[in-house]
Formats: C-alpha cells, sequence, structure tokens
C-alpha cells in the first residue's frame, strides 16, 4: 500500500448528532467563551466514531495567539464538550515546516527520514487533519495536498514508537524462554500484542487515518481493511509482524538504544546513596547502560534489563541515525 486514503470526515450536523447535540448548540457555547476564529469539531466524533457517551472536542484557531489555551471545560446535560484555543499561524506553519522534511517510499506508504513530530505535537496535528468544520462557510483545515505532506511526519512517530514496543517484546520473548522472575509466556504474549498495535497504528496511519485514541484502533484496522496478526507470541520470533514495517529482529535491536531514563537524579541520605528516577522512588541498587539494546543485550540478561525499564531507571528509544539509514533508499 503506497496511496493514502482521504477518510470523508462525516457533516457536523451528523457528527454531532450522536451525541444529541448540533453545530448552533456548540457554536453558541463556544461564543460565550468569547472564543473568535475559525472553529473545528475535532476528535473521534469528528472521525467518524464515536457514541452517545462520547465527549465533544472543539479547537478554535485565534489570531494573535502564541502558545494554545485549554481545556475549556463545558457541560450541556450529560456531554462533556472541551474547547481549546491554538494560534491561528500553527497549521500553515506545520505544513511549511513538515514538508521540507524528506521522506522515504516503503511498502505500506511514505515515512519522513527524520523524527519532526513530538509526542505533543502528534495529538493536535492528528485531529486537525480530520477536523470538521462547526461554521458554514469555513473550509478544511488541510487539503488533501497538505495532508499528504503532513502525513510521512505523522507515520515517523508511530513507526519510532512501534520499533520500541517490537524491542521489549523481543527481550521479553528471550527473558521467557531464559526462565527469568516474572516472565511468563503470557507477559510475552501481552507485550507481543501492544507491538502489533503498534504495527496496525502505522498502517493506518500510513493510510490516512490518524484518529487518536488506542481505543479506537480496531474500528480504524476494520475500517481500512487490514489484515489482524494473530494474538500471543509469534511462533517466528516476530519476523513476520515486523516484515510489514519492513523490519527484521535484529534491525529493531540494533536501531533502539539504551539510554539512562529521563529524570534521574542522585540522592545522598543519611550518608547512603541513591538513584531516584521519575516517579520519585529510591533505589539502593540500579543498572547503567547505554548504548544499542543490541550491544548492551550482549553484556545484560533480557530480565534484568527490563527490570530496569520497568523501574524507570534506563529508557529504550528509536535512534533517528540508524532509523534513517535503514529507511534511505
Amino acid at each position: 500500500m503506497t496511496g493514502t486514503v482521504r477518510l470523508r470526515p462525516p457533516d457536523a450536523g451528523q457528527a454531532l448528532a450522536t451525541v444529541g447535540l448540533t453545530a448552533g448548540r456548540i457554536t453558541a457555547l463556544v461564543d460565550e467563551g468569547k472564543a473568535h476564529g475559525p472553529r473545528y469539531l475535532v476528535g473521534s466524533l469528528a472521525s467518524g466514531f464515536g457514541n452517545a457517551r462520547s465527549d465533544v472536542d472543539v479547537h478554535v484557531l485565534v489570531d494573535g495567539l502564541e502558545q494554545p489555551v485549554g481545556s475549556r471545560l463545558h457541560h450541556v446535560g450529560d456531554t462533556t464538550v472541551d474547547v481549546e484555543l491554538f494560534p491561528a499561524q500553527w497549521p500553515a506553519r506545520e505544513v511549511a515546516r513538515l514538508s521540507g522534511v524528506p521522506v522515504a517510499d516503503l511498502p505500506f506508504g511514505r515515512v519522513a527520514l527524520d523524527p519532526a513530530v513530538r509526542g505533543s505535537q502528534r495529538r493536535w496535528l492528528c485531529r486537525w487533519v480530520h477536523a470538521v468544520p462547526l461554521d458554514a462557510g469555513t473550509g478544511v483545515l488541510f487539503s488533501e495536498e497538505e495532508v499528504r505532506a503532513l502525513l510521512p511526519a505523522i507515520v515517523r512517530q508511530a513507526l519510532d514508537r512501534a520499533l520500541v514496543d517490537a524491542a521489549v517484546a523481543l527481550l521479553a520473548d528471550r527473558a521467557t524462554r531464559e526462565g527469568a522472575d516474572g516472565w511468563t509466556a503470557q507477559a510475552s504474549g501481552y507485550l507481543w500484542n501492544r507491538a502489533a498495535r503498534g504495527v496496525l497504528e502505522v498502517h493506518c496511519r500510513a493510510a490516512g487515518d490518524v484518529t487518536t485514541g488506542e481505543k479506537w484502533l480496531p474500528a480504524r484496522v476494520r475500517r481500512l481493511g487490514l489484515p489482524l496478526p494473530d494474538p500471543g507470541p509469534p511462533a517466528d520470533g516476530g519476523a513476520g509482524l515486523l516484515a510489514r514495517l519492513a523490519w527484521t529482529p535484529s534491525g529493531v535491536l540494533e536501531a533502539v538504544r539504551v539510554r539512562p531514563a529521563e529524570g534521574l537524579r542522585r540522592a545522598d541520605l543519611a550518608g547512603r546513596g541513591f538513584l531516584v528516577n521519575r516517579h520519585d522512588r529510591l533505589f539502593t541498587e540500579w543498572l547503567e547502560a547505554e548504548g544499542p539494546l543490541a550491544r548492551v543485550l550482549g553484556e545484560h540478561s533480557p530480565g534484568r534489563l527490563l527490570d530496569a525499564f520497568r523501574r524507570a531507571q534506563l529508557d529504550l528509544v528509536a535512534d533517528p541515525d540508524v532509523v534513517r539509514g535503514r529507511l534511505q533508499p
């Protein structure tokens, strides 16, 4: 699959009818907050999902605003309406910025060669791809050409995350085979299922469906007609699943790096040294490691590494240089 599908968003009135509201009622609510600018319905309702219990998410693009303002929560009966304000120049700025990012064409779609979208950016960019105008006369937020410029960077963010999820599953596989304490086939199966969801997320985004919210992934997969991986640990060690990303298990272990976890600090208490993680948990013993996972795995057991990740002593990240090297034609 090399092309993308521009999913036709529902009409705002049609989408809001799912929760028993109208576009007029929502715009009147936004007007009460004196938020001036183009208003868009975003989130699950704008993406063609949602149900009677869904929240209504609205983004307003405001001239002169330099930073986002949100969330402003309102309630209409039992329905929560979440209004966020964003700088009006941000959509055009992101199109200009991401249009210049080089891309690679892979069997499942186009992927940015460099990471260009952080997690916080991904949230609103994905919502804007499927944004539905609330006001008559307001056009779509992004044209089809602009969506094509944005997608590779959004796909890359999902790819990096999928590689990390796959690396954890590969470690769990090894830990299970070695009989490491606390690691069972059930735990390994859970992590492989997470890795499979990551692979499906990459394919959904590459196809043009960038709906946020993990709970909607099964519905997105069905809508796009994507094949589902078998649940549980794969018999081939993950080779078939990773091939759907044009990767191999050994390639993942080389592309994912181990590094000290974010937020670590040292503390001395009563003459003793401690490591404090980002959750303010103290350790008298910890693991120090850094470098490609393939190399670090030769120095430490998979069970010991997994414990260090679980305790936020170490982090796993996709190495941008290695990933770029493998993506380039």
